[in-house]
């Protein structure tokens, strides 16, 4: 009973695992359909081009004759004339191929036209059981095939003598010179064809970057390719644009929010309470490998998510390169730590608390902006200004969050990582590779701080 178990649920898993690579693959078409239509025009462009520039007409010129054989005698019946005629009519298809393939023939005709060589293609054929023989010439040219055609009428008789006997052949029908080719110039076949080459081949592709791709895809995934843990998995949600009468942003206290994004975001703030609690962590640092993962939201939700249970929270802005959390926390643009690190402002002007972001007294929050964006960010982030800042935000609350530019693109996240007692890793789904996780990863290392764990975004 336990073997029959096991074996059902590798089977079920297998099946998941067939369902989840076909998610996969039909989610990279998505990225990719671009791709497979420039491919889809490409090839149905060569594909006619090929066929316009390969072209050339064939031009077929014919005749039919009814086979007389030898002379007729008078105590013959006309039954036996037709045998006699219709076996000749055979005999000429059967032996025309080794007439035509001597060069007699073709010799004949071609000093009859006073030409080297015939350009031409002869054939013959018979209706079966009937003494109606047809003689064809395809060539480029038109006129050149019936010219052809009739120069093989003319020699044709004598040098079938030879082997068959003498016959008569009685002309039924001819084409005269051919009015169209045989092949007109059609280029809708080739360009569908080409074009569905290109498609098929943009399909092919998009199938091995599926199986190709080292990202994150799911749960299972953190332990092989970004070894981790994963402390919690995070929905999309689509977003509308905010408009100055509609502030449509992505926090838990938005009533608009999906319940089960912040169902999600209080699983991993579990998670990563209770981790802080055993490591004795109070300054956290959220990053990911790569920018547009996610993390800013993550980072200001985890905050939220904390003053929300009760904890006095923190949340400082460090990403000064792009600093985006005013944003999410539906605030206007303004000064922030960029000022304070310079000596442009003070901490306690632009240290933004609960009250002042129009939160219940209870909410015990407190934001640090990150004020004008700069690429000057690691050397302002190191210095001892931001140290000092820290450590004044630290004493009133139970824990910080700190938002970091990516780890796995810049030095920022290393710096910051020398403040901080554990670290959680944004990651999300089927976005940066196993590579560049594990970049960000080494960039954090050489601190010695602990890693929390990972979030998966966007599943």
């Amino acid at each position: 009973m336990n073997t029959q178990n096991e074996e059902y649920r590798q089977a079920e898993e297998g099946m998941i695992d067939i369902v989840g690579l076909l998610i996969d693959y039909f989610r990279t078409l998505r990225r990719m359909w671009v791709w497979v239509l420039i491919l889809a025009v490409v090839g149905g462009a060569v594909s006619y081009i090929r066929s316009y520039m390969a072209w050339s007409p064939q031009y077929t010129a014919s005749a039919t004759f009814t086979i007389t054989a030898g002379q007729s005698s008078g105590d013959e019946t006309s039954g036996s004339y037709a045998f006699y005629d219709n076996s000749t009519t055979e005999q000429m298809v059967t032996t025309f191929p080794y007439i035509l393939t001597s060069g007699v023939l073709s010799k004949r005709a071609a000093e009859a036209m006073g030409r080297d060589s015939v350009s031409g293609r002869i054939s013959a054929s018979a209706e079966e059981n009937t003494n109606l023989f047809t003689l064809s010439v395809t060539d480029m040219d038109a006129g050149t095939a019936y010219e052809t055609l009739q120069a093989v009428i003319q020699c044709y008789p004598d040098v079938a003598e030879v082997i068959i006997g003498r016959t008569t052949m009685q002309l039924l029908d001819e084409t005269g010179i051919p009015a169209y080719p045989d092949n007109p110039r059609d280029g809708t076949g080739p360009l569908v064809k080409g074009a569905a080459a290109g498609a098929a081949l943009g399909l092919l592709w998009a199938g091995l970057v599926t199986v190709s791709r080292t990202t994150v895809r799911k749960k299972e995934d953190f332990q092989t390719r970004a070894h981790m843990k994963c402390i919690g998995e995070v929905p999309q949600i689509a977003v509308k644009k905010r408009s100055k009468e509609n502030k449509n942003v992505l926090n838990i206290l938005n009533e608009k929010t999906d319940p089960g994004f912040e169902e999600a975001i209080q699983l991993v703030r579990g998670k990563v309470e209770y981790s802080a609690w055993r490591h004795h962590s109070k300054i956290i640092l959220v990053t990911s490998a790569l920018a547009g993962e996610g993390k800013s939201t993550l980072a200001v939700n985890l905050a939220l998510a904390f003053s929300k249970r009760g904890k006095r929270a923190a949340l400082i802005d460090c990403d000064l390169r792009h600093p985006s959390d005013r944003g999410i926390l539906g605030l206007e643009e303004g000064i922030g730590l960029y000022e304070v690190l310079n000596k442009e402002a003070k901490l306690m002007d632009v240290l933004l608390t609960g009250k002042d972001l129009e939160m219940d007294e209870e909410f015990k929050f407190c934001f640090l902006p990150g004020g004008k964006a700069t690429e000057d960010g690691s050397r302002l982030l190191g210095s001892e200004p931001m140290q000092r800042v820290i450590e004044a935000v630290s004493e009133k609350v139970d824990y910080v969050i700190l938002d970091s530019a990516p780890a796995g693109l810049l030095t920022d996240a290393g710096v910051l990582a020398q403040y901080a007692d554990s670290v959680v890793f944004v990651i999300k789904r089927d976005f940066a590779s196993a590579a560049h996780i594990m970049e960000g990863l080494e960039e954090l290392s050489e601190s010695h701080v602990h890693v929390i764990g990972g979030i998966l975004n966007g599943v």
